[in-house]
């Protein structure tokens, strides 16, 4: 794709790009949706099934370590695969994967089937991510990540509340068999994209094809393994307080699972308004403003025990804030790591992934023993703590390669 001419001021998509990047926010939304709505039909799936909740949790468990391991294993060839392609097989592989779901006959063939989704989910995401940074100008290239990664807002704010509805009205079963066929939709969209090989890098040796790149090869691109502590740092913090704090409102308030729908509502919401920053974040450099937002987001989460206290207005409030400050910081951390040499993107990507989902899996191990030891108050002293560290890894000049456009 050809630079753009204008300065991140004056730069815009094209129709082309435009449609594209469409495509692959619906990509993001399906597996959006797909890794949400577990929760609100948690209670049905259990007794469906026979057994207590803890096991469909179990279950579920099996699809964020599903990610983990496609990402990490796919990384190093990520960039050798052309992403149309991939992204079409791995998209109707997760279609797949939700019939399996759906037609589960107990709680070990739903584990099977939601461990298949996430290897299909390990792939989607590093290559949709990469995918948005090979056909963004650099002038462009916070706003495209914007628009693509706005997916999981959708998802929020309308895939999940779907997907119950559809629970209420055809069963868990029939919510998983409505997401196979947007699966299938999204696969049709992906022919659309651009054939565009796995970059543009030079020319290889048949033993380089084979091996692919290297783990070492990504990590030591100047700039890369910062980012990824801080993606670890940012994602338990995130984690470790989404994942507890409808349980500790209901505690508080005595109420049902709505209070915790309409968080993730309000959280939803302010997400999805934070796109009509991605520009300014162009403008300035996301390097230049990721130490301030993160502070601002350790800050959020050393409140969020007296919004909770404070009553439902409060925290919803809040809440709305949050999905805004973290749509930022998001941006910020995918759009540099998508920034780099466009031959080791997909690894990067790759790894970006894998480190998502490992901090989301310590988030439920140690931050829950922290929850369940101290309370929530000492959980958001703990994760105000983890963004201070990433706000401060954030500090000092960044490479070149992933410096900020220049207006």
């Amino acid at each position: 794709m050809a630079e753009t001419t204008l300065g991140a001021a004056g730069a815009k998509f094209t129709g082309a790009q435009s449609r594209h990047l469409a495509c692959l926010m619906l990509g993001i939304t399906v597996v959006g949706i797909q890794a949400l709505m577990v929760a609100p039909m948690l209670t049905d799936m259990a007794r469906d099934l026979g057994v207590g909740p803890a096991a469909i949790g179990r279950a579920h468990g099996a699809y964020g370590a599903g990610v983990a391991l496609a990402a990490l294993a796919a990384a190093p060839r990520l960039d050798l695969w052309p992403r149309r392609p991939t992204l079409i097989a791995a998209m109707l592989a997760l279609g797949a994967a939700l019939l399996a779901a759906a037609l589960a006959a107990n709680w070990w063939m739903l584990a099977a089937a939601l461990a298949a989704c996430g290897l299909a989910a390990g792939v989607i995401l590093p290559s949709v991510y990469a995918l948005a940074g090979d056909l963004s100008p650099e002038a462009l290239r916070a706003r495209a990540v914007g628009r693509v990664i706005t997916g999981w807002s959708l998802a929020l704010v309308l895939g999940v509340p779907l997907a119950a509805v559809l629970s209420d009205q055809l069963g868990w079963r029939g919510a998983f068999g409505a997401l196979a066929g947007l699966a299938a939709l999204s696969a049709f969209s992906f022919l659309s994209l651009p054939r565009r090989g796995a970059g543009q890098a030079p020319a290889q040796t048949p033993a380089q094809a084979s091996a692919g790149v290297t783990y070492r090869q990504a990590l030591t691109q100047p700039g890369v393994l910062r980012l990824l502590l801080v993606t670890l740092a940012y994602m338990i913090a995130f984690y470790g307080t989404y994942t507890f704090l409808s349980d500790h409102l209901r505690g508080l308030h005595d109420a049902g699972a709505g209070l915790g729908g309409l968080v993730a509502l309000a959280y939803g919401l302010g997400f999805g308004a934070a796109m009509v920053f991605d520009g300014l974040l162009d403008r300035l450099g996301p390097w230049r403003v990721a130490a301030p937002v993160f502070v601002l987001l350790a800050l959020l989460y050393l409140a969020q025990p007296w919004a909770a206290a404070a009553g439902p207005t409060a925290i919803l409030l809040l809440s709305g804030l949050w999905g805004v400050l973290n749509h930022i910081g998001l941006n910020i951390i995918v759009s540099q790591l998508s920034g780099g040499p466009e031959q080791t993107r997909g690894a990067v990507m790759g790894l970006y992934s894998g480190v998502t989902y490992i901090a989301h899996f310590l988030a439920g191990a140690a931050m829950g023993l922290v929850y369940a030891d101290f309370g929530f108050t000492v959980l958001a002293v703990v994760a105000a703590c983890w963004l201070t560290l990433a706000a401060a890894l954030t500090l000092g000049r960044m490479p070149s390669y992933l410096s900020s456009p220049r207006t």
